[in-house]
């Protein structure tokens, strides 16, 4: 691959768990340990495994660059000033302008951050099947299941974001697929066949994922309090069974599939009416104003557990920090658009808009990763990665392929946001619902890309940027082409 990823592989090994991270990651690392003694045992293989998970909140991954920060902005969510001494380089990749140097920079090193982990998934894997004999109850296949799906999901994104429009161009040249242990580089491929790996890694990810204890026990988001392991705990914070399922949904809908797309999104909504990811409780969003759920807990179905997740509003959409840059939706994209205007389905009333947004002055700021009163509550550390309002969407883009069939999907979901049913459904009605929905998690850009239109930040449609492979490719960066 590239120099710097050399090492990589053992600079997670030993790198230190973050403390406050939640009792999920109940197996501590020690400052120094040969390969060779680390996977050589079963606490060994999770604590290479939960080194991952702990290493996708680094800021150019999940931790600011994917979910809130560059990706976010690239997907219009939103409204940037124009004064550079505040703004810098942001303006730059609002406007798509991906050559800066800055932002060479940044991609690149988003790039060799993905791959570094991929490395170390594929450095479990390939010792994983040798020592079966190490491993209790159904570790092993819960284990080999998390990584696979782990190296899928890290693929994916970089597909998404470096890979052409794939239902336009999926023969065209996308990015390379590591599936062993090795630096040697791997010849990039085109999308298609990069397409074909991440599914089989996510079907066999699945089918190893089928002992998850969630699908039986939900996803026991609490210490067992009997001083066990808590490995098997906390299934909302790793890639689950349904984390798998949904990622396939999202998966096979990007790849134009929408007959598996909706079968895959069909299964987790099944388990969400069975109480495994129920709809958030009224009370807990509205009851209690002071202290709301604003990442509706109970419906997320993976997400990260980042210590200081407070840091992402903090760094990004505190108004206290004005005059320095406060992220923002655009005011009248908010008012008239995605939370009012009739033609839109906008409310007021809307649970998204009660409790994730405050006014201050004319403006209206994001508050979905401000801390709840409750310190030391779990909610508190979550990035949603993977959410049940996703499922519902994709369920109705792709029921027999026919929006207007796949009405009755995003009504249920807006029922339990406080809101009346839509009379019609069209892409832009859709869109309008991934927005509200998936608004901070990164997904917008993606959305944009995957339906080849316009991307929505303004109500000033002549502002909102065209669909062209110059907006939703970005150039493959340095560190890979001059590899």
């Amino acid at each position: 691959m590239r120099n710097k990823i050399i090492s990589l592989s053992l600079a997670v090994l030993l790198l230190p768990i973050m403390s406050g991270c939640g009792k999920w990651l109940d197996v501590q690392p020690y400052d120094k340990i040969a390969e060779d003694d680390l996977l050589s045992t079963e606490e060994g293989f999770m604590m290479l495994l939960n080194g991952i998970y702990i290493e996708l909140n680094d800021d150019m991954l999940y931790g600011g660059a994917l979910t809130v920060e560059m990706i976010e902005i690239m997907g219009g969510a939103y409204t940037l000033g124009t004064d550079d001494s505040v703004w810098g380089n942001y303006n730059d990749i609002a406007s798509y302008e991906y050559g800066t140097e800055y932002w060479r920079a940044r991609f690149d090193e988003t790039w060799n951050k993905a791959y570094s982990l991929i490395l170390n998934c594929n450095q479990l894997l390939s010792r994983i099947d040798d020592s079966r004999e190490i491993f209790s109850g159904d570790n092993y296949f819960i284990i080999k299941g998390e990584a696979l799906a782990l190296r899928a999901m890290l693929h994916f994104d970089m597909l998404r974001i470096f890979g052409p429009v794939y239902t336009r161009h999926p023969d065209a040249p996308a990015i390379p697929y590591y599936t062993g242990y090795t630096v040697t580089p791997e010849e990039i491929e085109p999308a298609s066949s990069i397409a074909g790996k991440i599914l089989a890694d996510l079907h066999e990810a699945r089918i190893l994922l089928s002992a998850d204890p969630v699908i039986t026990e939900g996803t026991r988001m609490e210490s067992q309090g009997d001083g066990s392991s808590d490995f098997l705990n906390f299934r909302s914070l790793r890639l689950n069974y349904y984390a798998v399922t949904g990622l396939l949904a999202r998966a096979s809908l990007w790849f134009g599939d929408k007959e598996q797309a909706f079968s895959y999104s069909q299964e987790v909504i099944r388990a969400a009416n069975g109480g495994i990811f129920p709809f958030v409780d009224r009370a807990l969003v509205t009851g209690s104003p002071s202290d709301p759920d604003r990442i509706f807990s109970s419906e997320v179905i993976f997400a990260l557990s980042h210590a200081r997740r407070n840091e992402l509003f903090n760094d990004y959409y505190d108004p206290s920090r004005l005059p320095n840059y406060v992220f923002r939706m655009d005011n009248d994209m908010f008012s008239n658009r995605i939370y009012g205007g009739t033609d839109t389905g906008g409310n007021a009333d809307d649970y998204r808009c009660r409790v994730n947004w405050i006014a201050t002055g004319s403006n209206r700021y994001f508050y979905k990763y401000s801390d709840m009163a409750s310190t030391g509550n779990i909610r508190n550390t979550m990035i949603p990665l993977i959410r049940l309002g996703e499922m519902y969407l994709i369920a109705a883009e792709s029921q027999s392929g026919d929006l207007s069939a796949g009405l009755s999907y995003v009504n249920i979901m807006r029922s339990n946001r406080g809101v009346g049913n839509l009379a019609s459904l069209d892409t832009r009605m859709l869109q309008y619902e991934y927005i509200r929905e998936l608004y901070g998690e990164g997904q917008l850009f993606f959305m944009y890309k995957r339906m080849f239109t316009p991307v929505l930040f303004s109500t000033d449609e002549s502002r909102n940027p065209l669909p062209s492979d110059e907006i939703f490719v970005v150039p493959l960066p340095d560190s890979e082409t001059q590899n």
